[in-house]
């Protein structure tokens, strides 16, 4: 059997060199530039900063199940129309 390479629904692609925000499970929140990431979602952050505290954090591999939210800097949180 012919199995295809495995292949996130999300792309990630274009946000590599932008800033992002990170939300992990428990709330903790970190910003940093997109340096890498694979097809579990584990993502590659340098020049981190833990929110809101500012504390450094520098080069940083961000585990994608623990990850609950990704944004990119900048984006607008809109109103859930589900609920």
């Amino acid at each position: 059997m012919n199995q295809l390479p495995k292949e996130s629904i999300i792309k990630l692609q274009s946000h590599i060199n932008k800033e992002v925000v990170i939300q992990f499970q428990g709330g903790r929140q970190v910003k940093g530039t997109l340096l890498s990431f694979d097809v579990q979602l584990n993502l590659v952050l340098d020049e981190v900063r833990e929110l809101p505290s500012q504390r450094i954090l520098g080069l940083v591999i961000c585990r994608g199940a623990l990850i609950n939210s990704f944004a990119i800097d900048g984006m607008v949180e809109i109103e859930n129309p589900y609920i």
